[in-house]
């Protein structure tokens, strides 16, 4: 064995302990497969990291604000509008000029009613979210913000249309067309509906007995099963006085719709039985009355319907105002002139019907004046007096004048169209068989 300077030794062994740390530390290094490498982990992490903070102001924040949100719901009172409103609610103006300058789309909310609901959507720090505003019973406006604006669209309920039918009597507890019918559950819309259908044949003041009846069928319109309107009236029969007066409602080719006897005859006249519906007669045409007032026999060349003051007055017929003006006897009253042969006057009014003037024309059920006591008049009523070439006649027994009845050429298309609605007519009025003309009751279903 040779032998080595002891510096040289030391130098050996210095060099052999820096290569055992050198070949101790290499291995675990390199048994590391790329893919499981921290560096590569913790890139994922970041790169989920980086798209969560991009979607949040589009799901987590809107969910928050939806969280953190309650509706407000209103009924709008008179006088209201949409910047009142808004006012009242300490909602931004910014916001309402916004919405309104979304045009054609929310123009309805330019002409919000009285008693139509209205809701908003608001954060609890005040932020407006969504309106509701609900139209009609069909019809709902939403508006609704996305981002930093608004998106309007409408919702339209799907209606479900059922026939009902109803009957009453004239009784000596229920004696008038109004009570009778309220009587059985009858709305005020329905009453007055089925009165317009008779206008012309019964005078409601006048004609009633006890023991008078009436069946009829009409309209019931229904949104998620709760009522919301009444439509038309369909069929109706009402027997006064021991006639039988049968009405059925037809829509002809053209499109219009009216109401016809069974045999095809419109049941509208050229003039109204009485101009005043559902008041009673004080005191009937009667040439040798006992004036109430002077005391001594003086003609009552017309009829006098009591109601109460305000009460709107009708003009029995198509024709031209002739006279509006005041006096000491007749107070505010008015004159028709209809064609060359009828008059028709309407005297001790309260006020005049708007536009009513010399010259005007008015249509048959036009309001042309108002119930009242001006002039010689103990009580609020109205004198109604009708004329027949110049000579004062009976308004309740005067023959009038028939509208056009159904088209020759139109007969048997009306008589397919009417015959089911005689025939369950006939059904619920319990006296047999609606008239159809002889040899057509085979039509009916």
């Amino acid at each position: 064995m040779h032998s080595y300077p002891k510096s040289h030794v030391k130098a050996a062994l210095l060099l052999i302990a820096i290569l055992t740390v050198v070949i101790t530390t290499l291995p675990a290094h390199q048994s590391e497969s790329p893919s499981e490498a921290p560096v590569s982990l913790q890139l994922e992490v970041a790169e989920v990291a980086d798209f969560v903070g991009v979607n949040e102001p589009l799901v987590k924040k809107a969910q928050m604000k939806a969280s953190n949100s309650r509706w407000i719901n209103m009924t709008i009172q008179p006088g209201d509008n949409l910047a009142r409103i808004f006012e009242r609610n300490k909602l931004p103006a910014a916001d309402l000029q916004n919405i309104v300058n979304l045009g054609k789309p929310v123009s309805s909310l330019r002409r919000i009613l009285p008693g139509q609901k209205l809701s908003f959507k608001i954060t609890s720090s005040g932020e407006l979210l969504a309106i509701r505003y609900k139209k009609n019973a069909f019809d709902t406006l939403l508006i609704h913000r996305q981002d930093q604006r608004f998106v309007a669209s409408w919702q339209s309920a799907t209606p479900e249309t059922i026939v009902a039918v109803e009957s009453a009597k004239i009784t000596k507890e229920n004696p008038s067309l109004y009570h009778a019918g309220k009587a059985v559950g009858l709305s005020d819309n329905i009453i007055m509906k089925l009165s317009h259908i008779y206008q012309w044949d019964i005078s409601f003041a006048l004609d009633l007995r006890a023991g008078d009846s009436f069946s009829l069928m009409f309209e019931e319109i229904y949104v998620d099963g709760k009522l919301v309107k009444e439509g038309s009236i369909i069929a109706a029969v009402f027997t006064n006085m021991g006639k039988r007066h049968e009405a059925v409602k037809y829509t002809n080719i053209e499109g219009h719709s009216d109401y016809y006897t069974p045999e095809g005859l419109s049941m509208r006249k050229a003039f109204l039985r009485d101009p005043v519906h559902f008041s009673y007669v004080s005191s009937s045409f009667n040439l040798r009355r006992l004036h109430p007032i002077h005391k001594k026999v003086m003609p009552h060349r017309g009829i006098d319907y009591a109601a109460k003051r305000g009460t709107p007055v009708l003009a029995s017929g198509d024709g031209k105002v002739t006279i509006r003006r005041e006096n000491n006897a007749s107070g505010k009253y008015i004159v028709i002139q209809h064609g060359e042969q009828y008059t028709t006057k309407y005297l001790h009014l309260s006020a005049f019907g708007k536009g009513i003037k010399p010259g005007k024309s008015v249509k048959q059920g036009q309001t042309v004046g108002y119930v009242g006591a001006t002039g010689w008049a103990t009580a609020p009523h109205l004198h109604y007096e009708f004329l027949v070439t110049g000579v004062h006649r009976n308004p309740r027994t005067v023959s009038l004048p028939k509208a056009s009845p159904i088209a020759r050429d139109e007969l048997e298309r009306f008589r397919d169209s009417v015959s089911p609605l005689l025939a369950r007519l006939e059904s619920i009025s319990g006296k047999g068989y609606a008239s159809l003309p002889p040899g057509d009751r085979s039509t009916g279903g």
